[in-house]
């Protein structure tokens, strides 16, 4: 927080970093907005796709500190922690996400990091300390993004090493005896070499009481490391490279809500109970803890090359991660009800040849891309029947499943989009991508892949997919341009793998999608408003979502077709040079159809249907969404004050399959901090809450009601260095 705050902050500093001062005396502008959204660099209000983006300085003014926080700000975005796993993000995008961390099952909202797709959900609850913007695309992305992209896309972009020494460190404390870290450094070698290193640690005790052992849950203790190198022998050639660590102990156990507090009676904490029925032998428990710890190591390069009127990039991508928890699922009766105790290894690599360029009169971008993923899950079940039988918990618990899961993909795609000019004004955007997957997968244990074939399920998923897209875009004017566009994508299918028996692991087809949207990108009031607006219709085929029986059985389905009507609005404004606001807003209307036949009353497994047999809601989807900031800065001397707040409405919803998990009314979050700072902006402090009020509402349901984090409060002092 600065003078370059004054000067430079706004609401594009909201996304770059900011608004200018065209010469003394004149007004602040928003600076143009450059995304990657079409793998290249293109200003927003050029780019025919829903896309909202998030730089540095509007990511902390709108308190994203982790990938999940954009729940507070994206329009129709609802989401929350896998239940139980406080590494793992479940996204709703236009109605679509997925809340299922098994490896056989796909989010349809991808993640990237520098074009690396991040094949698991299991760890993508990125710690936001070495990011220069993130962009979200809504709506499908089956053409430049690829797989599983049915819903859309979160795209991390990570800073490069600058060409001058410095850097910043950061410490905090906060609410629940919270303890934080980071800070990164540029270290340039030469000119033409080019160094970062960052990293981060946070240490927390959590809030959640558990009143058998007096001890205090759902903390965190996580640190990660990263270091980037870009290299630019000749003016023609940059190659980056980063390589990053992170160890990571994050759980979100269930809590009840007891007098304002979250509290639990597990008794799964001290670990699993020698005997079981079904075990006479014992069994060994595979975690190593009660609750969920990731480690991961994560690889990235790309070298680019400028021949001619394009760039070549090969970008290759590695990411290694193991997965550890041992974790309790309630119900009405029992804190420990079910419990699955696991231990996941999941290996991702993948190459992409990308050429982008002018030919002729249009521009053209064009690759191949290839993935490879082997997971290995070895996992067991447990239903505690003790409370029931009146037995002590070491008696009643049956060990349901044994068995270690074995999947891969592999998925090869070709891919071209052209950007063709129309007369003086218009753009026609045509492009393609077909996709060439298979994916396997194999039992042993409890469960054998013997089973499967004898039950007549296919070990082997082949699947072979054009996903086109077509898009026109006309500058109505130098400031304000409209779009229509239709897009295509799809998600192949998987297996029921949560399953007890051979029997019932049965496969899933495919996810299709076309998305229909009509766009304005606006800029105004001499550049200082911007407003973009989409309305679009989502038409979804064989919907892939999950469920639960209340006997615990764990269900992955084609549930029915789905379509969506929306509409969403991202504002920017800077009303005078220190004052600026940030409005964004979410409607649409998801409704299932081609229901499936079958449905009887009581249904319980059925997705579609509530227990009338009547059609749901699909789940986690608010009608509305609408988050309203403000900043303002306020020169006092050699020291900046700079008050923020945010406000985030979600309307009411379900949060689970059947009208299950239901929020029955509109929940208002309130976000708000002051930061001190100095006019050189060499140092500042940050003080700031999140959920100031408090507000409980359900992100999920699965045999009980979750909630969102509680209040959390925190201070961070800062400390930039160098030139």
């Amino acid at each position: 927080m600065a003078s370059s705050r004054i000067l430079k902050t706004t609401v594009a500093g909201l996304l770059t970093g900011a608004a200018t001062l065209a010469s003394p005396g004149a007004l602040a502008q928003l600076e143009e907005i450059v995304v990657t959204a079409e793998r290249r660099e293109a200003s927003v209000q050029d780019v025919p796709i829903a896309v909202s983006a998030y730089g540095e300085q509007l990511m902390e003014d709108l308190q994203l500190e982790d990938t999940i926080d954009l729940i507070n700000v994206v329009p129709n975005l609802f989401g929350g922690n896998n239940t139980g796993l406080g590494t793992a993000n479940m996204y709703y995008l236009r109605a679509q996400g997925n809340d299922e961390s098994i490896a056989t099952f796909d989010p349809p909202v991808g993640t990237y990091v520098d074009d690396i797709y991040i094949t698991r959900q299991n760890a993508n609850n990125f710690s936001l300390f070495d990011v220069e913007r993130i962009e979200v695309l809504r709506g499908p992305q089956g053409t430049l993004y690829g797989r599983n992209t049915t819903g859309g896309a979160i795209s991390l972009v990570m800073r490069k090493p600058g060409d001058t020494l410095g850097g910043y460190l950061e410490a905090g404390f906060g609410s629940f005896d919270k303890v934080s870290v980071r800070g990164s450094i540029d270290l340039p070698v030469s000119p033409t070499l080019l160094t970062k290193l960052s990293f981060f640690k946070v240490d927390s005790d959590g809030y959640l009481d558990n009143l058998v052992d007096g001890k205090t849950y759902n903390g965190e203790d996580s640190m990660g490391v990263r270091g980037a190198i870009r290299f630019m022998p000749s003016d023609n050639v940059t190659w980056d490279l980063s390589i990053d660590f992170m160890d990571l102990e994050s759980a979100s156990i269930h809590g009840d809500i007891a007098g304002g507090d979250r509290v639990s009676t597990s008794q799964l904490t001290g670990g699993l109970p020698a005997t079981s029925f079904g075990a006479p032998n014992g069994f060994v428990q595979k975690s190593s803890l009660y609750g969920n710890k990731v480690e991961a190591l994560n690889g990235m390069s790309n070298l680019a090359i400028a021949m001619g009127s394009g760039t070549l990039n090969l970008i290759l991508g590695l990411r290694d991660f193991e997965q550890d928890f041992l974790l309790n699922f309630p119900n009405a009766l029992s804190d420990d009800f079910f419990a699955i105790d696991n231990v996941g290894e999941h290996m991702m690599t993948s190459a992409e040849v990308k050429w982008s360029g002018d030919v002729g009169s249009a521009y053209l971008t064009t690759g191949v891309y290839y993935m490879d993923e082997e997971n290995t899950t070895d996992f067991a079940d447990y239903l505690d029947f003790g409370v029931l039988l009146g037995a002590p918990p070491a008696f009643g618990i049956i060990n349901l499943a044994n068995r270690v899961l074995k999947n891969s993909t592999e998925s090869v795609a070709v891919y071209a989009q052209a950007d063709i000019p129309v007369g003086e004004r218009g753009t026609l955007t045509v492009g393609a991508r077909h996709t060439q997957e298979t994916k396997r997968v194999g039992f042993s244990g409890s469960i054998t892949t013997a089973q499967l074939v004898a039950a007549g399920t296919p070990i082997e998923q082949k699947e072979r997919k054009l996903t086109p897209r077509f898009a026109y875009a006309y500058k109505v004017s130098e400031d304000i341009m409209t779009y229509v566009s239709m897009t295509q994508g799809f998600k192949s299918g998987g297996w029921n793998a949560r399953s007890s028996t051979g029997a019932t692991a049965l496969p899933f087809g495919p996810e299709e999608i076309w998305s229909y949207e009509a766009g304005m990108r606006g800029e105004f009031m001499d550049g200082r408003l911007r407003a973009n607006v989409t309305a679009f219709h989502s038409d979804v085929s064989d919907l892939q979502t999950t469920s639960a029986t209340p006997s615990g059985a764990f269900l992955t389905t084609n549930a029915a077709g789905m379509e969506v009507t929306g509409l969403e609005a991202e504002v920017f404004a800077l009303p005078t040079d220190n004052w600026q606001i940030f409005f964004a807003a979410g409607l649409q209307n998801p409704q299932y159809t081609d229901l499936p036949d079958g449905c009887t009353v009581p249904n319980t497994n059925y997705a579609a249907f509530d227990g009338n047999c009547n059609p749901a809601d699909p789940k986690r989807s608010p009608k509305s969404t609408f988050t309203l900031g403000t900043t303002v800065t306020v020169p006092m001397g050699n020291l900046v004050l700079t008050p923020t707040a945010s406000v985030r409405y979600i309307g009411k919803n379900v949060t689970g399959t059947r009208n299950l998990g239901a929020n029955p009314d509109s929940v208002t979050i309130v976000n708000a901090g002051v930061s001190l700072g100095a006019a050189d902006d060499r140092w500042s402090l940050n003080v700031e809450c999140k959920n100031c009020t408090d507000e409980t509402y359900v992100t999920s349901s699965l045999f009980v009601d979750y909630y969102n984090m509680p209040r959390t409060y925190g201070a961070t002092l800062r400390w930039n260095f160098g030139e």
